[in-house]
């Protein structure tokens, strides 16, 4: 799984652009050569930009994840954080392995619960209080006072799980 040739993991391909010689598939993984890992989307809805978490549903169709969407979603749902901004029905690689920056909001915590906020694509420990956590979704450093920053952080295929409750 390396990346396919003429692959950029911080843009977005419209259905249109994708048809031009691209040669990627909904759900295609691959591995950058320092050991992060990719997966290729629809987006569900524009995404914000650089460092917003999504949920992914079975169909690669990815949404920026919020206290509304993630309580409705199932438990075991994949989880990433874009490189870019798509909008809707854009098709590009969200990350779901390795060290980057992930939208969180005023002084997460480090080495805690990280779970959805009201703001779609951005993350807290507080969040966590709520009915369901990112799994596998870590900050290595607390945010301090900056507000919707991207923290540096690491997935190791994140998924959406209950509160309470251990895969």
């Amino acid at each position: 799984m390396t990346l396919p040739v003429g692959a950029s993991l911080t843009e977005s391909y419209s259905a249109t652009e994708l048809g031009y010689g691209t040669s990627f598939t909904v759900g295609q993984r691959v591995k950058t050569y320092d050991g992060k890992e990719y997966v290729f989307v629809q987006a569900n809805g524009a995404i914000t930009g650089d460092g917003y978490v999504v949920s992914i549903d079975e169909d690669y169709q990815a949404t920026m994840t919020d206290t509304d969407t993630a309580a409705t979603v199932a438990e075991g749902l994949s989880v990433g954080v874009a490189e870019c901004a798509f909008d809707d029905d854009d098709y590009g690689w969200v990350q779901i392995y390795g060290a980057c920056g992930i939208r969180s909001e005023q002084d997460a915590l480090a080495n805690s619960k990280i779970g959805p906020t009201a703001d779609a694509g951005q993350v807290d420990d507080a969040g966590a209080t709520g009915s369901k956590y990112f799994q596998g979704l870590h900050f290595g450093t607390a945010t301090g006072a900056a507000d919707a920053v991207n923290t540096t952080g690491f997935l190791n295929y994140p998924v959406i799980q209950l509160v309470g409750t251990y895969a």
